[in-house]
């Protein structure tokens, strides 16, 4: 079987959960005997090669090359990583008016391009059953199109050690947070401030963004001096599976995550994860995370004082390692791979 798999181009820039899961998911598949090539958007293809196109994230982005995959004939696969704090039935209701204000003048949103490449797509995989059930619901995607891959991690975290971390910055037992600072959905600045007067430290790991909500989290971070900002950790150092295992607790204070990695990661090495209770999290972390509600500073607060002063244990661990490796992701995607028709 031969596989592409393709995203928005600036995943090689930002970074982030789409460039993880394409490269471990890719690693994973390659051992179990599939041809694997990630697209390349200056070269030349003869798409007749290729059994299917695997098309990671659905918006805006990855509009135009989905649909033109699609109109050349390969048959195609979309992970869509999409949610909504909204109900499946507001959204399909929100949409209804938006294509109708779009036929008077060319008006689009981010759920109308998602939106159209699930209906182009042969396969459907949303990385949890909330994620399924929503693009089922607001997006009218017929059931026989969807199957549920989960997202998974590397095994290298179990055996992380906190030292690195700890030698470098001089600290442990911190407060984590892991991802991009300045995307308003990842809610960094009511993170920040609903723990402005918490007396534990707090390390942010991640590409500060110049932009209005990204000036906003800078400031807040200057203002507090318990608060470290590490703009960015090379995988190859493995100062971030030693940040994890030198963390008391991470926290993803997000509007919503499908499920979040980083909380995936940490996880297996060992910290307590405190992450939004939107998006499908439950279904990888069970009763052994701590949730918050994102809309709420005083939810964070108390959230994540509570995974602050939780001890560590190896529930959330052996959970993660029992099911969510991504060798396991990979024969997940495999199967449905079959079932769409790809093998040879």
């Amino acid at each position: 079987m031969k596989v592409m798999f393709g995203t928005f181009s600036a995943a090689s820039i930002l970074g982030g959960g789409v460039a993880v899961q394409t490269t471990a998911l890719a690693h994973e598949l390659r051992k179990l005997g599939v041809e694997v090539e990630l697209f390349d958007p200056w070269r030349r293809y003869e798409l007749q090669r290729y059994d299917i196109f695997h098309l990671f994230a659905a918006h805006v982005g990855t509009y135009h090359l989905g649909r033109a995959v699609k109109t050349l004939g390969l048959k195609l696969a979309v992970s869509p990583t999409v949610f909504s704090r909204h109900s499946p039935r507001t959204v399909a209701a929100m949409l209804a008016v938006s294509k109708l204000l779009r036929r008077r003048g060319g008006l689009w949103t981010e759920h109308m391009f998602c939106q159209e490449l699930c209906d182009m797509a042969d396969l459907v995989l949303p990385n949890t059953q909330a994620e399924a059930n929503f693009v089922r619901g607001a997006f009218g995607v017929p059931s026989f199109k969807i199957r549920v891959i989960h997202n998974g991690v590397d095994p290298r975290f179990a055996d992380s050690k906190p030292d690195a971390f700890v030698d470098k910055y001089g600290i442990s037992d911190f407060l984590l947070y892991v991802g991009h600072i300045g995307w308003g959905r990842k809610n960094v600045a009511s993170l920040l401030s609903s723990i402005a007067d918490l007396r534990f430290q707090t390390a942010l790991v991640g590409k500060l963004i110049d932009n209005e909500y990204g000036r906003r989290c800078a400031e807040l971070i200057r203002a507090n001096e318990r608060v470290l900002h590490v703009p960015e950790l090379p995988a190859e150092s493995g100062l971030l599976e030693s940040a994890y295992a030198a963390a008391r607790a991470l926290v993803l204070p997000s509007q919503y995550e499908t499920p979040g990695l980083a909380a995936l990661e940490a996880a297996l090495a060992g910290a307590n994860v405190c992450i939004t209770k939107h998006g499908g999290t439950i279904e990888y972390f069970g009763d052994y995370a701590t949730y918050l509600d994102p809309a709420s500073e005083r939810s964070i607060r108390r959230a994540v004082a509570a995974a602050m002063t939780k001890p560590k244990g190896e529930e959330l661990r052996n959970r993660i390692v029992s099911n969510f490796l991504w060798e396991e992701a990979a024969r997940e995607l495999l199967a449905a791979y079959r079932e769409l028709g790809g093998a040879r």
